[in-house]
């Protein structure tokens, strides 16, 4: 999934305020945002690394905003055989073993503990097959989409793909991606040095640098994620071959090569309506005639009070997955982000022990891996 929505978080309660003066009147949204509001998003994939969830909490103590639940006990659990896989924590998402993944025909439902004691369950979801993708595309545009981060119009690659749909049955597409590109810093210490890991300078010590950078020891890939919903239906290209169709944009944030992992998902028709309406509000395209925030209670319950509303959806789901490399090396555009300048260990920096360190190993990890990844070119 790509980066988890926030948007539709804030957009709880929608009232309209009408001023009749004509029929043509704009009309005002206002917002009321409602505390202690939990948000379960779940998903199980057939590929190694595609499954995890996040659970967030609502807060208004003084801005709106999400908050990370940590301590929950996290299960997928298979309906079928009663085993349970236990999900961990990492950074802001619980994840199971890396090895995990499920296989077609298995039927799978969520489990959430919370700290609080209470209790979340999904309705189960079946793993059905899904399409090959044909062909994967990429084209470089110099102003590839206006990023509000950045505050322009950021250079990068637009990820297309082909593929022939099915005839005689309805289908309905969901894209995620991720990208391995080598890493060349593999430790950052914040007021402090590296040794083993990151030791703190004495606070009350002067003198010292802000920050200093090791680079990778060997070879290390680090692993970012597209946060975008990218879906289709069928509905009007039912058994036609789709061509070229935009899923993906990959920005231009280091001249380095990169490889992108493109993975097609299959979703039911309930999943879809749920992940299309997401996009309608996050993309700020679904207006007032879009469907009601409700809509986005899917099909997580507390089953202990049927009265409460648990945000989010757990999804179980096939992928197919190609990837595709691109050299981005030669390209003459500045990049979008900030850049981190190198700041390595040198003799006589104050707070350093007398044995300088320059080099730091690669930490597996949902972000970085020293295993090269499947079409990989050098």
């Amino acid at each position: 999934m790509p980066t988890k929505p926030i948007l539709f978080h804030k957009i709880i309660v929608l009232t309209l305020s009408f001023t009749l003066l004509t029929c043509t009147n704009p009309v005002s949204p206002e917002y009321q945002f409602i505390e202690g509001l939990i948000y379960i998003e779940g998903f199980v994939g057939t590929t190694e690394g595609s499954s995890f969830v996040t659970i967030t909490e609502s807060d208004v103590a003084v801005y709106y905003r999400n908050i990370f639940v940590s301590g929950a006990n996290v299960y997928f659990v298979n309906a079928n055989s009663a085993e349970k896989i236990p999900l961990f924590e990492d950074n802001s998402q619980y994840i199971p073993d890396p090895n995990f993944k499920g296989e077609l025909g298995e039927n799978w439902f969520l489990e959430v503990n919370l700290p609080n004691g209470k209790q979340y369950l999904s309705e189960i979801e079946t793993i059905n097959p899904s399409v090959p993708i044909k062909e994967i595309n990429v084209r470089y545009d110099k102003q590839l989409e206006f990023v509000e981060d950045y505050k322009k119009y950021a250079p990068g690659h637009e990820v297309s793909v082909t593929f022939d749909d099915p005839e005689n049955q309805t289908n309905y597409y969901y894209w995620r991606f991720k990208t391995y590109d080598k890493a060349q810093i593999c430790k950052i210490c914040e007021r402090g040095y590296f040794r083993d890991n990151c030791i703190p300078f004495d606070p009350f010590f002067l003198g010292y640098r802000e920050y200093y950078t090791y680079w990778c020891e060997s070879d290390c890939w680090q692993i970012e994620f597209g946060n975008k919903i990218h879906i289709f239906s069928d509905e009007f290209s039912n058994g036609a071959t789709t061509s070229s169709l935009p899923v993906a944009n990959v920005y231009l944030t280091r001249k380095s090569k990169i490889l992108v992992e493109l993975q097609q998902f299959s979703l039911t028709p309930k999943a879809y309506e749920y992940y299309r309406t997401i996009k309608d509000l996050i993309d700020n395209n679904g207006g007032f005639n879009a469907p009601l925030p409700a809509a986005l209670i899917g099909n997580m319950y507390n089953p202990e009070d049927s009265n409460e509303y648990v945000l989010g959806r757990f999804t179980a789901s096939s992928a197919t997955t190609k990837q595709i490399m691109i050299d981005r090396t030669m390209i003459e555009d500045q990049v979008v982000g900030t850049q981190l300048k190198t700041v390595s260990e040198n003799q006589g920096d104050p707070g350093l022990p007398v044995d300088i360190l320059l080099v730091a190993p690669c930490e597996e990890s949902k972000y970085r891996t020293s295993t090269e990844p499947e079409g990989w070119i050098e």
